[in-house]
């Protein structure tokens, strides 16, 4: 019986790792207002909302409430509510999984979906940062049930620099800044001292400029 174990567990062992396939928020949970957190997802008048900010309120006159700040992952749009303390709602089940970017069709971008390598086709106007998505990047899809609600980019990727103006090799502690256009055409704002051919690691989602890639490009 102990050798039969340890021929499964070995087994076990040589599978190969699996694709990313995450439930974001619990199912059939249900939240009141003062257990909210941000980021969390409920559902509330027939969509998904996504807690942006939330703050405890109480007076003399008034029982406390909860002032909250929500984003409607369908529409994009954003409201600013006041919950009682007493009321109840049901948690999104808020899906992600992996998918690699394939192709742009002129209206959507095409991704596969890394597990079940189909094919997953969204709209241009649906995602966010459009601009920093390159060619073969792994991004997360995110769905609420079948619809899906938006396309998360990795926290940060590598880019080569197009155009910049000529860089300033004494200007890394200015603290000033310039634009560089990067290979994907996206716009971002980088120290002085870049130059075109260097290649820059850069927070996807904040847009930002994060370090110059000293293994790569012309700024070795």
């Amino acid at each position: 019986m102990a050798k039969l174990l340890l021929l499964a567990a070995g087994a076990c062992a040589l599978l190969p790792p699996t694709t990313r396939r995450v439930s974001v928020t619990p199912r059939m949970g249900v939240v009141k207002p003062g257990d909210f957190k941000n980021g969390m997802t409920i559902e509330r008048e027939g969509s998904v909302w996504k807690v942006l900010n939330f703050q405890q309120t109480k007076t003399a006159r008034q029982a406390a409430m909860v002032r909250t700040k929500l984003k409607n992952l369908i529409t994009g749009s954003t409201a600013e509510e006041v919950f009682r303390m007493a009321e109840t709602f049901q948690t999104a089940q808020v899906d992600t999984n992996d998918a690699v970017y394939s192709y742009d069709d002129g209206e959507s971008l095409v991704f596969m979906d890394a597990v079940d390598f189909d094919e997953i086709t969204i709209p241009r106007a649906n995602i966010e940062n459009i601009d920093l998505v390159k060619d073969g990047m792994t991004v997360s899809i995110v769905k609420w049930g079948d619809k899906i609600l938006g396309v998360e980019l990795p926290t940060s990727d590598t880019y080569e620099v197009t155009y910049t103006e000529p860089g300033l090799k004494n200007a890394a502690s200015t603290g000033q800044s310039k634009d560089a256009t990067l290979e994907t055409g996206a716009v971002i704002q980088v120290p002085l001292f870049v130059e075109i051919g260097d290649v820059l690691k850069v927070k996807c989602a904040e847009r930002e400029f994060i370090e110059r890639d000293k293994g790569k490009g012309k700024g070795n």
